[in-house]
């Protein structure tokens, strides 16, 4: 009888310990963590407290942290960041998210723009969801085209009552003349440019190059050949390099030197920015700049010309985080139609196919000032980023690098187009050729 009693209580103390481990064992679902940048501090608190107000989970987040050394340390956060342009990159520390999309009945992947979902796929498996889209825009400082209204309708030769802001029929040559009509490089400082020049990112001048019909990498090559001496490219960095370094009539850009200077759209003194970032919305409103927005000049030849780059922010789920579920939901909330609305007050915009019928119900005081048919126009003409892990790479590394040299004077300064683009095309063949072979 004893000996039962012993084993009966040896029993319950072997299922208690084994309860009392499963609760400690047991994730804390009171909170999940996600890394977001420095200049999202506080921009996403109200969609925060949703979550939690709907599900009694907390977001906490840390900002201006470097992900990348967080990844596989206590600290990793269960979100974490991505985008359409690195998703192959960080691919191995995300969570496929298929299993967790198909179980929930009321997620549907056919919500979302194609393109983007297409970029965040991999083997029919996605990775991240897409939280708000950038797209190449002419962006365009009001108050500079006022001051410069007699000039602009002069070289455009405008009607007393044709608007003298950017239309949708532009083409590069009225964008470079207008943009002429507002430089002024005479004298001494502060000067006025028609444009910016964007050297620390390639979007402007990768613009150019779909524009005028060229590609970066040839078809069939698994994107792991270049061959930028073709017409296309040429004409495309050709015009890229005289808007800034071009004579007077041609020059309406700052050059490399110049940039150096505080010439820029959000200083007050360069009229447009060819291309853009739309998380740089938010400062423009800070700054209390006069702008708007158009969609993308066209080279005349080519009036229905695609190019614009389409791509967007995402986040993933770690694939170490115990509370990829709670994860997920938040992620749901914050890809959908009201996290969405949330993101739209701070100037982002969702990559739901809805979402300008979204924007338009929203009451008058919520709507932006910008031109909202301009940017869906361009969203539906814009072109996803090549899917290569290596590509944003070897866009900084050995492409804009290189093309920085034909855009400063000075030493080290490079005037012919072709060599430069020769290097630039030899480098990166030769890179992809050590990794992987002739292609």
């Amino acid at each position: 009888m004893k000996r039962v009693i012993k084993i009966s209580v040896l029993l319950s103390l072997l299922a208690l310990s084994t309860s009392l481990t499963s609760c400690f064992n047991k994730p804390n679902v009171d909170e999940i963590k996600i890394a977001l940048d420095i200049e999202d501090d506080g921009r996403y608190d109200d969609l925060f407290a949703l979550y939690k107000a709907q599900t009694g989970i907390t977001v906490k987040a840390t900002y201006g942290q470097d992900v990348g050394k967080l990844i596989g340390t206590k600290d990793e956060p269960d979100i974490i960041k991505t985008s359409t342009v690195i998703i192959e990159v960080m691919r191995p520390s995300l969570l496929d998210l298929t299993s967790l999309i198909n179980s929930d009945a009321n997620f549907k992947l056919g919500d979302y723009l194609e393109p983007i979902i297409d970029a965040l796929t991999f083997d029919n498996k996605v990775y991240a969801l897409p939280t708000s889209l950038n797209t190449s825009l002419l962006y365009y400082n009001k108050a500079m085209f006022d001051e410069h209204a007699s000039a602009i309708r002069s070289a455009l030769n405008l009607g007393a009552n044709e608007s003298i802001y950017p239309q949708a029929t532009w083409t590069y040559d009225d964008f470079q003349k207008a943009g002429v009509a507002m430089t002024n490089v005479s004298g001494t400082p502060p000067y006025t440019f028609g444009a910016e020049t964007q050297l620390n990112w390639w979007g402007e001048w990768y613009v150019y190059v779909q524009q005028m019909g060229g590609t970066f990498y040839v078809p069939g090559t698994n994107n792991h050949q270049v061959n930028l001496t073709t017409p296309e490219v040429i004409a495309a960095t050709t015009f890229f390099r005289d808007k800034a370094m071009g004579p007077v009539g041609v020059k309406f850009s700052p050059n490399a030197n110049e940039m150096a200077s505080a010439n820029s759209f959000t200083a007050g003194n360069v009229a447009m920015i060819f291309g853009g970032h739309l998380g740089d919305w938010f400062s423009y409103d800070v700054l209390g700049l006069d702008w708007d927005i158009q969609v993308l000049p066209k080279p005349i030849e080519r009036p229905t010309a695609p190019g614009g780059e389409l791509s967007a922010d995402a986040f993933g789920i770690s694939v170490r985080s115990k509370k990829a579920k709670e994860s997920f939901n938040f992620l749901k909330l914050w890809a959908g139609k009201e996290g969405a609305l949330k993101m739209y007050e701070h100037g982002k915009i969702g990559a739901l196919k809805e979402m300008q019928a979204y924007i338009a119900e929203l009451p008058s005081d919520k709507q932006k000032h910008v031109n909202i048919d301009a940017l869906f126009a361009a969203i539906s003409e814009a072109v996803v980023l090549p899917q290569e892990k290596d590509f944003a790479k070897i866009m900084r590394e050995f492409v804009m690098s290189e093309l920085y040299k034909l855009m400063i004077d000075g030493r080290g300064a490079e005037t012919d187009v072709v060599k430069v683009l020769t290097k630039i095309q030899n480098n990166v063949n030769n890179y992809y050729q050590n990794l992987y072979g002739a292609n």
